[in-house]
């Protein structure tokens, strides 16, 4: 990934260093390696049945590993990461996993080698030493659209809400599919993560493909109700066998790299810098803890034990004050997360009285005009009914969550603002109490992605099926008209209902899991830290009962330690300015 990879190597570098140094607190330096080196760009692929998806993700990874052109399975993810060997691991649904090789792969993935997928696989993982992958790109094989409206609904758009980047191909001919287009209006909300690939580009000559470009970019801004819609024309197939056997005017000529570049730039843009500059945050915090840990034991160690005492009291009375202003700090938190869920649940009551208000009319005046005309009037009002349901979900849902997103984003940065202060505060306090001088550090954080709720629209059964055939040939027609029209206008209610219990319930397990998120990581800072001093003025008052020989040896041993971390303070530092530029 160019400058991320470079910059990422060089984090680690320093990181692994630090874990050297008995001064830094390892455990913590470690926790910041495994969270440096286990991240992901979670990229998932999408799109239909011979578009090319297998194709593309050979390309990117410049061997042939996935098999093309068989008919997809159904219900299988496939889930390629980086690995200095190849290992495909498959998955099942009782728990139970099996070591495959390559050619084993055909067995499990596709329908031709697992028909329905009666061996009740649950998804598959590779590992591959690519260095596409080795970027730290998490690419994830997805069944194809149309196959997962039949069958499995959920297999692809579970994965939305956890993904750094979604990439659907299309192709020049034919256009999208009735599946693709019901696909992409549920899936509008991650629209700003979303790129789009017109794909086999070299079956057409230049004037064909600008016409299909275009085609392409207007069906697709009228389904995502956007203007904003990426799309990169490339041929994946040149570009694996550019890549392949190593001619590159073919890959120049795929347009694959132009795509690869931006997709960089995004991830980058999008997680790689906040990864660095969580890890890079983090590790300057525990140089500055340690800092202060040292220079609180070089201080304390150096007083009468009198006087030590009497710092050591003033220490704990002082920190009481923090420790009553951290709680009041989390009371804070409560409510203003209590504030926001009743703000949903306020926003979402006045939405299900509003919709199930405007359906009931739309439905009478829909109904009323349908009933004129020939067709199945069951069908047709029922499609009509879930259009115009999924339609009003999905763009409430979108504006809510942006909002609420805004107001928790905000209340983030005001809590970890309040942590931050009385950090800083009890660093001053201890450096005042035993009189030197400490340069604070504040750790970066960000808030999780709004995309993180999720929210899936189910078309269930509203029972006018049952009743269509139970009335049918009993009654007048005109009577029979009425009774479905009931029927609908009931379960307009009933399912609005059940839609924005749904919503509702994931809401607040969200927000659930942001306040238990804050706390954690708020309280383990403070009471790390505070341990720690703790600690020091206990090897202080240790150091009142052996020599002065030893107490000076003691002294030389944390002057020289203090002068390691400086150095690699200034080191981390240096890269700050890097990754700033």
């Amino acid at each position: 990934m160019g400058t991320y990879q470079h910059l990422k190597e060089a984090l680690e570098r320093q990181l692994s260093h630090l874990t050297r140094l008995p001064e830094i607190p390892r455990g913590t330096i470690l926790q910041l390696l495994d969270k440096l080196r286990q991240n992901r760009f979670h990229l998932v692929v999408l799109g239909a049945f011979k578009r090319g998806k297998s194709t593309l993700i050979n390309a990117l990874l410049g061997e042939a590993l996935l098999p093309t052109a068989i008919v997809p399975l159904t219900s299988v993810v496939t889930i390629l990461t980086y690995g200095e060997q190849v290992k495909i691991e498959v998955r099942f649904h009782d728990g139970s996993t099996r070591l495959i090789s390559p050619p084993e792969l055909v067995n499990y993935i596709t329908e031709r080698g697992n028909p329905g997928n009666r061996k009740g696989v649950r998804e598959v993982e590779i590992t591959y030493p690519s260095d596409y992958l080795k970027d730290g790109v998490c690419i994830i094989d997805t069944p194809g659209v149309g196959s997962i409206y039949s069958h499995n609904t959920e297999v692809a758009y579970n994965y939305l809400p956890y993904v750094d980047a979604a990439v659907f191909v299309v192709t020049v001919d034919p256009p999208l599919s009735a599946a693709e287009h019901e696909f992409l209006r549920d899936i509008r909300e991650y629209v700003h993560k979303l790129f789009f690939v017109l794909n086999k580009i070299d079956y057409v000559e230049e004037p064909e493909r600008r016409e299909a470009l275009e085609f392409t970019r207007q069906v697709l801004q009228a389904d995502l109700e956007t203007d904003q819609v990426l799309i990169f024309p490339l041929s994946a197939k040149l570009a694996l066998e550019g890549k392949h056997n190593g001619h590159p005017e073919l890959l120049t000529a795929s347009h694959l790299p132009e795509f690869e570049e931006h997709l960089r730039q995004f991830l980058y843009r999008e997680k790689g810098r906040v990864l660095l500059l969580s890890c890079l945050s983090g590790a300057l915090k525990a140089l500055t803890d340690s800092t202060l840990v040292l220079k609180v034991e070089r201080q304390a160690a150096s007083l009468p034990l009198e006087e030590l005492e009497a710092r050591i009291t003033q220490f704990n009375r002082e920190l009481e004050g923090l420790e009553k202003e951290r709680e009041m700090s989390l009371l804070l938190l409560e409510g203003r997360l209590k504030a926001v869920a009743a703000a949903f649940d306020a926003d979402l009551e006045a939405f299900r009285r509003q919709t199930t208000a405007r359906l009931g009319r739309e439905i009478e005046a829909v109904f009323q005009e349908k009933s004129r005309l020939p067709g199945d009037l069951r069908q047709e009002m029922e499609k009509f009914l879930f259009g115009a349901l999924r339609d009003l979900f999905t763009g409430w849902r979108r504006q809510e969550i942006d909002r609420l997103s805004q107001t928790l984003a905000e209340t983030h940065q005001e809590f970890a603002s309040r942590s931050n202060a009385i950090l800083e505060r009890l660093t001053q306090l201890t450096a005042r109490i035993f009189d030197f001088s400490l340069r604070g550090f504040a750790v970066e954080e960000t808030f999780a992605d709004k995309s993180r709720f999720s929210f899936r629209f189910n078309e269930e059964p509203v029972g006018l099926e049952i009743l269509q055939m139970t009335v049918t040939g009993l009654l007048p027609r005109a009577l029979t008209k009425g009774m479905l029209l009931k029927k609908l206008q009931e379960n307009v209610a009933e399912l609005v209902d059940k839609h924005c219990g749904r919503l509702r319930w994931d809401f607040h397990q969200r927000l659930q899991d942001i306040g238990r998120e804050f706390r954690q990581s708020w309280l383990a800072r403070l009471e790390e830290t505070t341990r720690s001093i703790r600690q020091a003025l206990e090897r202080a008052r240790a150091q009142r009962q052996v020599s002065a020989q030893q107490v000076a040896a003691r002294a030389g041993e944390l002057d020289r330690s203090l002068s390691k971390i400086l150095k690699a303070e200034a080191e981390l530092a240096a890269l700050r300015q890097r990754l700033d530029a």
